[in-house]
């Protein structure tokens, strides 16, 4: 009986004491954990290149250990655990998800150290650790693997289920998460996008926002980057007119090309005409292999805020050794300026007038190899996301798995439709200037849907032409007879216009203004013969001509009908999304959003800064984005006391 006892009293010390040592190194690694998790926080909130990597990266190692014993400490609760709740069914998905994304950005650690602790000193050195890098191919596959696996992870967890105080650490980590899985995907691609099986050849255009077409700015110079490895590459750019091999049989060029400029062939410095530039880029790449024979495996353009942007980061680089000229970011817009028409009275001038474009870009590449500040690299990414995301950078990948990477990350330039209202204003400037550098826009869109089966529409696009100089408005491609860039801004604005709306919006009525035939090129009157057939698949389309004169004021209006179907209906909530859409190169788009619904509905859902008046909402906002979605909804008050 004594026995019995005894041995129920040790065993009963034993589990006690089981219990206490369990719940001991739960506590210890789970309150090291919330410590650390402050420290990530705020190494997160600071930005990647203000974090030490050696400091990051022990860290990174001890959490990943504290999630490591807490996962196992509670692997025997997780069928009570996710059977009891739904706020007790994310610990054993969030545990795992965290502990994925900690052994993928451990996976780095060593393959890392070298640039991190910049002993990379020269190209050699360079080139031996991108192959050791791309080349590993072990390191690749376990990407790849924590790359799938952190994505399923985070499909299973439900970020509003988790205690409040937590719900902002995932959030924090959502941005990363498009980067990682598309990272599994590209990991295994990159050693042949970089050139490091063979040669890879990409078609770079060098845009004027100066001069707005579709695709961005007119191609003022294009050429190729042949990358052998990231450290090797061949940068050849050249005025984009002298791509031009008019024994080639070139196609039409698009219609409004060879109606307002009397453009009879469609060259390659034309060819981004389109508003999505996906459809460009394939355009300028075909028509430049025609002009050339060579072929591309993808398109980069950029344009000077790009340059600029660029230029923030790198700081000041050497142009011209023998006059010891240095630009960056606050010079280098009249570098390029003053540069263009130095040269204006002689006689190649034409021929020599956009030297400087290969003259700054391959400074700026040699700049760009030398770099060996992690923290540079890193800032230099984030201001590419920033310039692909504003339209000022574009990137094609004629590979279709390479180009879906990009889409799945909005980085694309894609114009798609997604639903709700949708609205897309695009100018082409027509007029053989530059005059897009100093026009003012604004566009104003209201929206009335007083009556929920017949929305209306009115889009009003304003345009302010500044130049106080007063100049006679004459169609013609001139430099005049003093060569100065900044002369080419005191013109007239010829501009052919596009409103891409959704496609069952209709246009019901447009007040615009009639061009008299002697300001055309083609000397006949343009009245007002709006073009109706979209050049984008699944948008419809207004499209017009127009002129500003210097020192004068013009806009364009619209009224359209909308299609009751951009309303969606959810538990007694109406809701209204507007893709608003700012053409690529646009520094920035001013908007007025005026919302009108029903006298007996309320607002439930608008942007942060909106106006509220009774049944009207107003918001007036600039974006400088490629795309804003805005959400308004709201609800009938007699059935919502």
């Amino acid at each position: 009986m004594m026995t019995k006892k005894r041995l129920l009293l040790i065993f009963t010390v034993f589990l006690i004491g089981v219990i206490g040592i369990w719940g001991f190194v739960l506590a210890r690694h789970g309150l090291h954990l919330y410590q650390a998790r402050q420290e990530v926080k705020s190494m997160l909130a600071g930005g990647m290149d203000t974090i030490s990597p050696a400091y990051a990266f022990q860290l990174l190692n001890e959490i990943e250990q504290d999630l490591t014993v807490i996962d196992r400490s509670l692997g025997w609760t997780y069928p009570l655990l996710n059977n009891t709740g739904k706020k007790t069914a994310q610990i054993q998905p969030s545990l795992r998800y965290l502990k994925s994304m900690v052994k993928y950005a451990l996976l780095f650690e060593e393959k890392l150290a070298p640039i991190m602790n910049q002993s990379v000193e020269n190209q050699a050195e360079m080139t031996s650790f991108l192959n050791d890098l791309l080349g590993d191919q072990a390191l690749i596959s376990q990407s790849v693997f924590y790359s799938e696996e952190i994505t399923g992870y985070h499909a299973k967890i439900d970020i509003t289920a988790l205690p409040f105080r937590f719900q902002d650490d995932f959030l924090m980590l959502e941005p990363f998460i498009p980067l990682i899985k598309s990272s599994g995907q590209l990991l295994p691609m990159l050693p042949e996008m970089v050139g490091m099986t063979q040669p890879a050849q990409y078609l770079l255009l060098a845009l004027n926002h100066d001069e707005l077409r579709g695709g961005g700015g007119f191609i003022t110079a294009m050429g190729t980057a042949t990358i052998n490895t990231l450290v090797n590459i061949d940068l050849q750019l050249q005025d984009s007119y002298q791509i031009d091999d008019l024994s080639k049989a070139y196609p039409l060029p698009p219609q409004p090309l060879q109606d307002y400029m009397l453009a009879g062939i469609w060259v390659p410095r034309d060819g981004n005409w389109s508003a999505d530039f996906p459809t460009s880029a394939r355009t300028v790449q075909q028509l430049y292999e025609l002009s050339t024979g060579q072929e591309t495996r993808g398109v980069i353009a950029f344009d000077q805020q790009a340059v600029q942007q660029f230029l923030t980061v790198m700081g000041a680089i050497q142009v011209d050794p023998e006059q010891n000229l240095w630009v960056d970011a606050s010079n280098v817009l009249a570098y390029m300026q003053e540069s263009w028409g130095q040269s204006g009275e002689s006689e190649n001038w034409w021929a020599n007038r956009k030297d400087f474009v290969a003259i700054l870009g391959k400074a700026m590449l040699q700049n760009l190899i030398n770099t060996r500040d992690y923290k540079k690299i890193i800032a230099l990414g984030k201001v590419s996301k920033n310039l692909l995301e504003t339209g000022h950078l574009m990137v094609y990948f004629t590979d279709p798995i390479q180009q879906k990477l990009l889409a799945d990350l909005n980085l694309d330039g894609a114009i798609d439709y997604q639903g709700g209202d949708f609205l897309y204003w695009v100018d082409s400037n027509i007029g053989f200037n530059k005059v897009d550098a100093v026009i003012l826009r604004k566009l104003s869109y209201l929206v009335d849907l007083t009556d929920l089966n017949n929305p209306t529409a009115r889009i009003i696009m304003q345009y302010e032409h500044p130049v106080e100089m007063e100049v006679a408005c004459v169609h013609e491609a001139t430099y005049g007879l003093e060569i100065a860039y900044t002369n080419m801004f005191q013109r007239c604005y010829w501009d052919y216009w596009r409103a891409y709306m959704a496609p069952g919006t209709q246009l019901v009525n447009a007040t615009i203004q009639f061009v008299p035939g002697e300001y055309l090129l083609r000397g006949s009157d343009w009245r007002g013969e709006l073009d109706l057939i979209s050049d984008l698949p699944g948008l419809n389309m207004v499209a017009g001509l127009q002129i500003v004169p210097t020192n004068s004021l013009r806009q364009i209006e619209l009224d359209l009908a909308l299609s009751p179907e951009i309303l969606s209906y959810q538990s007694g909530v109406i809701e209204y999304q507007l893709n608003l859409f700012k053409q690529f190169g646009l520094n920035e788009l001013p908007v007025e959003i005026i919302l009108t619904i029903p006298p007996n509905y309320r607002f439930i859902e608008y942007p942060t800064d909106t106006m509220m008046d009774q049944s009207k909402s107003s918001l007036f906002t600039t974006i400088s984005k490629n795309h804003e979605l805005i959400i308004f909804s709201f609800q009938n008050t007699s059935n919502n006391p």
